[in-house]
């Protein structure tokens, strides 16, 4: 298949990424690192018909076989196009660290102990991470949900009423503050 269609030469991807702002850049390595995961999986299922495990179960698939040199090829190029985007993200004055995938964060944990990652150092989270400092969450159709923070129960984060029991609450205060009944106009003074 790839002998039929010509990928965008080193060259031009390069030069298309200088247009790209980072967050497009970041999109782009995980789009690829996806694209290779892909491959990868595509070669584990191939890989038995390619190269039976022994030779009274069956001949091997040159097809097969060809399949998963290609896919080779293919990750390689994909690989080559991770280290132009750093390359770029660097040129910019960026740090790589948060494009880096959770493997290649532990690898580099393993090789730098004492490294902080995501909030831990040496395995222990910093407090700002459960003290409410720091929030994560995510956009989810348009709508933003905040992660939960653990030991954290949902009365302590707030915004848990709606607002109909918001307004069935303030009214009941108005009510017991007295007011409304002296109140000619039917508002609240300020």
């Amino acid at each position: 298949m790839s002998s039929e269609a010509t990928p965008i030469t080193p060259t031009a991807f390069k030069a298309a990424l200088t247009t790209l702002s980072l967050p497009s850049l970041h999109l782009k390595v995980l789009e690829l690192r996806n694209s290779i995961a892909h491959l990868d999986y595509s070669n584990e299922q191939l890989h038995p018909f390619a190269h039976p495990a022994s030779p009274d179960q069956q001949q091997p698939d040159p097809d097969c076989a060809e399949a998963i040199a290609e896919n080779n090829v293919v990750i390689e190029r994909m690989q080559e196009r991770i280290r132009l985007v750093r390359e770029e993200v660097e040129s910019r004055g960026f740090s790589w660290r948060e494009f880096q995938s959770k493997v290649e964060l532990e690898a580099l944990d393993k090789q730098e102990p004492g490294v902080t990652i995501n909030g831990e150092t040496n395995g222990e989270r910093h407090s700002a991470w459960t003290d409410g400092t720091f929030q994560t969450g995510r956009i989810v159709s348009g709508e933003v949900v905040m992660d939960s923070v653990a030991g954290q129960t949902q009365q302590h984060q707030g915004g848990s009423i709606g607002d109909e029991e918001l307004r069935r609450r303030m009214e009941e205060r108005l009510r017991d503050m007295g007011m409304g009944q002296d109140d000619e106009e039917g508002g609240m003074h300020l």
